[in-house]
């Protein structure tokens, strides 16, 4: 996952017809065109977006270089066409979504994604844009997603906003959160929806990391937002690697219910946390894929709390609901922070 969620502002939405400013200079810049294919109905506004390579979703959530769309009213009316205008040559990806139910907002960053209901490709689509072409594409959106963004808020709420953790070692500490859509999200009322992981599909629960305890869907875990002038692992292209801190639902009530069986699933309106007190540098390499090793101790300095589910749905705080001008919700504000086990900020738990 990148470091970064892709936020799409409505006001740079470029749309089929656009046009390219003059210029004395050759002409380097292309146009991407094509159509939407829907595997459901014309319900909804679809989104496409071009991404760098390493960063289009499914398997990366990064931020677009170029967004368009295609309204309802067109694509009720049997035009689903699209174009990009302008657009540099390089390679990118190309991924989108139809929004059937409504909820999606791109000006809101863990809004702006597919939800229940809405309908995805099955994968990005690679483009090698040349200076000056027209280039034809088709994007299919055959899968329907099933469940909306794990939406949560933090029941404890720390001081003065912030949960306070430390970088200690041996510290058992642990933090609810609840389920809650706010009244944003459409389709299943708001739930953890918790199974076992089968990655590989043969029936059997996974275990990556080998130790002894199955994994789980949805998957929690705090990732390390470093401030001007803190450093942290780099990989060999020199880039910034995630730095994830595990987190860990308490299953002692659930595990037995779900039988071993990962086609099992149970909607929860909570899960206690416990965190995991280590933290994972994690890199994408070249020919090698996702590498992950282990830190010798947790940065201190500020988190962010992410869920992610099995389709791909995810959700973080603090997110831009908080921050907010207008009507903000106070929960998706909440902060979290580490500090040096010694340090005079109390016993590390919330």
């Amino acid at each position: 996952m990148s470091s970064i969620v892709f936020r799409a502002l409505a006001s740079t939405l470029v749309l089929a017809g656009c046009a390219v400013p003059p210029s004395s200079e050759p002409r380097r810049e292309a146009r991407v065109e094509g159509q939407v294919t829907l595997a459901g109905p014309a319900v909804g506004n679809a989104y496409l977006f071009l991404f760098a390579p390493d960063e289009a979703p499914p398997e990366h959530r990064g931020e677009p270089l170029y967004v368009a769309a295609v309204p309802e009213v067109r694509l009720t009316a049997g035009d689903s066409r699209f174009g990009f205008s302008g657009v540099g040559p390089d390679v990118y990806r190309l991924w989108g979504f139809l929004d059937a139910n409504g909820d999606a907002d791109l000006t809101v960053d863990v809004l702006a994604q597919p939800g229940a209901g809405d309908w995805v490709p099955e994968s990005s689509v690679e483009l090698n844009v040349q200076p000056a072409q027209t280039l034809p594409v088709e994007l299919a959106l055959p899968r329907r997603v099933r469940r909306p963004p794990p939406a949560f808020q933090v029941v404890e709420q720390g001081e003065a906003g912030v949960v306070t953790l430390t970088d200690s070692a041996t510290a058992l500490t642990s933090f609810t959160v609840r389920s809650d859509g706010f009244g944003l999200l459409r389709g299943d009322a708001p739930r953890f929806f918790v199974r076992l992981a089968d990655a590989d599909g043969d029936g059997t629960a996974d275990d990556v990391n080998g130790d002894g305890v199955v994994d789980l869907w949805p998957q929690f875990f705090l990732r390390f937002v470093p401030r001007p002038g803190q450093t942290g692992p780099l990989d060999s292209q020199g880039r910034p690697a995630q730095v994830l801190v595990p987190l860990l639902p308490n299953a002692t009530a659930f595990l037995g219910t779900l039988q071993g069986d990962p086609s099992q699933e149970l909607a929860l309106e909570s899960l206690q946390l416990f965190v995991i007190p280590r933290a994972q540098a994690v890199i994408e390499e070249p020919g090698k894929g996702r590498v992950v090793s282990t830190l010798g101790a947790i940065p201190v300095g500020e988190y962010e709390l992410w869920a992610v589910n099995e389709e791909g749905g995810f959700w973080f705080v603090p997110n831009d609901l908080g921050r907010r001008t207008v009507e903000p919700v106070r929960s998706q504000a909440q902060r979290f922070r580490v500090v040096h086990a010694d340090a005079d900020a109390g016993t590390g738990s919330p």
